[in-house]
């Protein structure tokens, strides 16, 4: 994985601890277009699945309306 993955997944991540609660592909969307990033929705998605693989966050909801939040690990110890 290169570093400009991982620090865009970082950036994700910490704005997903800042917010708390629920996260939604259209939020972490609309993250990266405010900070410069710029990806499209798919990318989103894709980063925050990626970051519940690692078992940062967790997945709940349908495929189609899923939402995001902070794995109960990952919130004691981040």
């Amino acid at each position: 994985m290169s570093d400009r993955i991982r620090t865009r997944q970082g950036a994700l991540l910490a704005e997903v601890r800042r917010v708390g609660g629920r996260f939604t592909t259209g939020q972490a969307h609309r993250f990266y277009r405010a900070t410069g990033w710029g990806p499209c929705r798919t990318t989103a998605r894709k980063d925050l699945q990626a970051l519940a693989r690692l078992g940062l966050l967790d997945e709940r909801g349908p495929v189609n309306a899923r939402v995001y939040t902070l794995a109960h690990a990952a919130a004691v110890t981040g």
